[in-house]
């Protein structure tokens, strides 16, 4: 009975010997919703306050024109709120906004800056669009459009 004990003691007694190998969370750290989303610049003038993630960033260039499409996704808060964000930041960026419209289930506005700046946002509550992320409560399509004369790089005159 003894030896028999013995031998079933044996791979618990080689386990002790053997080092410990560190838990996996730190060998490969899991992401975590708080990670720093990735470094792209929202169009100038826009601010959200709430938690968002960047779908897309894509620039053409035209004969006539330089466009800048940018998609996002938002959490937390409901689109109207984020609507009126929006408009709130771009009138504090010295945008005009020249018109709103309801189109493709969510709320368009359009926006003029500087001379041949056009910026169209549409914003749309999940429902209207389908959403890549199952947290996210609504998406931003954001239309930036520059004219050749307005694409040269700003500078700062301090």
């Amino acid at each position: 009975m003894k030896k028999l004990l013995f031998i079933a003691m044996l791979p618990l007694l080689f386990s002790a010997c053997k080092a410990p190998e560190p838990p996996a969370s730190v060998e490969n750290p899991a992401p975590t919703a708080a990670a720093p989303q990735p470094a792209v610049a929202l169009p100038k003038g826009i601010a959200l306050s709430v938690p968002y993630t960047v779908i897309s960033d894509d620039w053409t260039n035209e004969e006539d024109a330089r466009n800048r499409k940018t998609v996002i996704e938002f959490e937390v808060a409901d689109a109207g709120t984020v609507g009126r964000e929006i408009t709130a930041s771009m009138a504090k960026a010295r945008y005009r906004l020249t018109g709103t419209s309801q189109i493709r289930g969510g709320e368009r506005f359009n926006f003029r800056g500087d001379p041949g700046l056009r910026v169209t946002i549409l914003v749309r509550p999940r429902g209207a669009v389908a959403l890549q992320n199952g947290k996210s409560t609504g998406n931003i399509e954001i239309s930036y459009t520059e004219l050749p004369e307005a694409a040269a790089p700003e500078q700062d005159s301090n």
